[in-house]
């Protein structure tokens, strides 16, 4: 027994002799060469938007830290990547580069095939993507810090379900759901209907279409002749402006519309004009648009953001914003010197937890077996009125009331 309690204590006090969290401002890295983290993102083509809010998010992230972490400096390297091959490409590059630390640009199209090379290369790979296969198995060197499309399309019925409770009385056993969307995005609608499908909802309209499509006045006919309390729209640009302007031209307005993300949520939607957008929901990930008094800092960041861009940042800059706030606070917890061995950062960030409202994105950190973030999966609604978004649910991330139905 005395041999146990010995034990015990003397483990105790090699706790208390390791170096803290709080502990990393002793230490100075600053005659250090600066660590190098990359992101490769859609920089060109039809998403470049979306890239160059992950890349200005990024950059606001370290702005906001200073530059540095424990005296050492912190350097980010851009690639442009608008295709899955691109960003391979240019991932082995920027690796033969020396770079050893990455987070994924907007779209994370090449995430799932990094997934399977960063153990073997030795290189810690930050995720944002949402794919639902994208953990094949456990990894010392790939995280998935952001969400899932599971749990995405789970939460976009449950926003219909409780927005048609709240604002319109029909509880779920009643509620009647249309659906549109590309079989593109089958891994988005699919996850939905099995929410609603759970919850006894009614799907009286499942209609998906082939990608290609532009032509919508078919299936905008079939929903003015059907019956149904919640639109649910999952398109991208190519489809949905042209979804949304056959709609107006055939002076048909949803009785809701709550859209699962996407191209919903985008400035490319807005440009459509305010008669088309305003009053139209989309279910997002926690964007700028939320409180202050449940993620702390959200109005800074955002603020510095349109004061250097012009406008207000999007859920995508955000996104990178948190990655990057996660990395910064991972290395914030080592020695700096300790820095250029890639294990020892990941074995940090496997160990890092942050609870709910504790990073300016919202949700918090506890990785689970797979490294994937198991408190990733708050999301909300944001509702469009004069050419912003305003997010209107759930209450406690709301900053403005939700309008339901739509009255101009």
């Amino acid at each position: 027994m005395l041999k146990k309690v010995l034990a015990v204590l003397l483990s105790a006090n090699m706790l208390f002799a390791m170096p803290a969290y709080a502990a990393g401002e002793e230490w100075d890295g600053s005659d250090l060469e600066p660590l190098k983290i990359g992101m490769i993102t859609q920089l060109t083509g039809p998403n470049s938007f979306g890239g160059y809010e992950y890349k200005q998010g990024a950059e606001l992230a370290l702005e906001h830290w200073g530059g540095a972490i424990n005296g050492r400096e912190i350097e980010l390297v851009f690639a442009d990547g608008p295709t899955q091959d691109a960003v391979i490409s240019e991932f082995e590059r920027l690796y033969d580069d020396g770079v050893r630390y990455f987070i994924s640009g907007y779209g994370c199209i090449a995430d799932r095939s990094i997934a399977a090379m960063v153990d073997e290369m030795q290189c810690m790979y930050l995720s944002l993507a949402w794919d639902a296969d994208l953990l094949q198995g456990p990894s010392d060197y790939f995280f998935r810090g952001g969400a899932n499309v599971t749990a995405f399309g789970r939460e976009t019925m449950n926003a219909a379900i409780g927005l048609s409770e709240e604002y319109l009385g029909i509880p779920a056993d009643e509620l009647k759901v249309a659906m549109v969307y590309t079989t593109r995005l089958n891994h988005v609608a699919d996850p939905i209907k099995a929410q609603a499908e759970e919850m006894g909802v009614e799907i009286v309209y499942d209609g998906g279409y082939p990608n290609e499509t532009t032509e919508f006045t078919s299936i905008v006919t079939t929903l003015m002749n059907t019956e149904y309390d919640v639109l649910i729209p999952i398109q991208g640009a190519a489809d949905g402006a042209p979804f949304q302007k056959k709609m107006a031209e055939l002076n048909y307005t949803p009785p809701l519309t709550v859209a699962a993300g996407c191209y919903y949520d985008t400035p490319n939607f807005a440009d459509l004009g305010d008669d088309i957008t305003d009053g139209v929901m989309s279910l997002s990930y926690t964007t700028p648009s939320m409180s202050e008094d449940a993620a702390p800092g959200i109005t800074k960041m955002s603020e510095d953001y349109e004061a250097k861009h012009g406008w207000k940042p999007l859920a995508h800059a955000l996104q990178a914003y948190g990655g990057m706030e996660i990395y910064f606070k991972v290395l914030e917890s080592l020695d700096p010197a300790t820095w250029d061995d890639p294990k020892v950062v990941t074995d940090a960030m496997k160990e890092f937890k942050a609870d709910y409202g504790e990073l300016v994105w919202y949700w918090g950190i506890d990785f689970d077996e797979l490294n994937d973030n198991k408190k990733a999966e708050q999301y909300l609604i944001n509702q469009w009125v004069g050419g912003e978004l305003h997010c209107v649910y759930p209450d406690f991330l709301a900053t403005s009331e939700a309008v339901v139905p739509w009255v101009d």
